[in-house]
């Protein structure tokens, strides 16, 4: 990539240019992306109306509740599902190799360039989250919130969720300065970070102890707290604190990378410089 291309008033192309990349490295990915989704979605909802079946309500969900949650939980954690170790392009891949030193050297950032790159993985995965979405909508599985307020709600604890969830995949990615390899580290974060996110089943069906650790942790804002305003089993009138405290983690986080990608420039040496 040319230096003229990552001119600042330019750089912000990356986020577009990127996705296309992928598509058209590996088009069969374009078409197997959206039918995995409904395919889970799809499961999900077979699933969740067997637990209800004879039921009315479980956990003080009702079944059209656990079916939403279920849904929109799937859909918001893929937003960010671009798998970048299929393409090599990934930061720990490129720490490995040697050549993360291509990102110092760029006229922009690193944390920046990363930025771009993660917008433009969001922006592709929420595209293929949205037609699903519409999929569920239009056959039934899902509602559409109870209100235009509710549904502007939602959407604002959804950008924080996804910022949060864009921080902490950054912590995860950065810790490559540190350990020889971040796998392990990947595979737990992602297991953890499903768990008390609410993707596996809402959180209220965790135990107690494990909810107030969910609680306390950012995870729960990412996933649980939008998707409960969504089908309102957190009322507005109770949604300021949650929120609240999601912006103090997305501050907190936001502060920590920052200071790690200055502690990892200087780990990073190149011939001549």
């Amino acid at each position: 990539m040319s230096t003229a291309t990552l001119t600042p008033g330019r750089a912000w192309r990356i986020w577009r240019i990127i996705p296309l990349y992928q598509v058209v490295a590996y088009r069969g990915r374009f078409f197997l992306a959206p039918f995995m989704l409904v395919v889970q979605v799809y499961v999900y909802y077979l699933l969740w109306t067997a637990v209800y079946a004879g039921k009315d309500s479980v956990a003080g969900l009702d079944v059209r509740q656990a079916v939403s949650y279920a849904t929109l939980a799937i859909l918001l954690s893929r937003i960010r599902w671009t798998n970048r170790m299929v393409s090599k392009d990934s930061l720990p891949q490129r720490t490995r190799e040697g050549t993360i030193v291509y990102w110092f050297l760029r006229p922009i950032s690193p944390g920046r360039y990363y930025l771009f790159r993660a917008l433009g993985d969001m922006g592709y995965g929420a595209a293929w989250a949205f037609v699903v979405y519409l999929f569920a909508l239009a056959t039934g599985m899902i509602d559409l919130p109870s209100s235009a307020a509710v549904g502007g709600v939602f959407l604002v604890s959804l950008v924080l969720g996804q910022a949060i969830l864009y921080y902490l995949g950054q912590l995860v990615d950065l810790a490559t300065f540190w350990l020889v390899s971040n796998t392990g580290l990947t595979r737990m974060y992602s297991f953890v970070q499903d768990l008390l996110s609410g993707v596996f089943v809402p959180l209220w069906f965790l135990p107690g102890w494990l909810l107030t650790v969910a609680t306390a942790l950012p995870f729960a804002a990412t996933i649980h707290l939008p998707v409960s305003i969504y089908i309102g089993s957190i009322p507005l009138d109770r949604a300021a604190v949650p929120l609240a405290y999601a912006c103090g983690w997305l501050l907190a986080l936001a502060a920590l990378t920052r200071f790690l990608w200055s502690r990892a420039a200087r780990r990073v040496t190149s011939q001549g410089g």
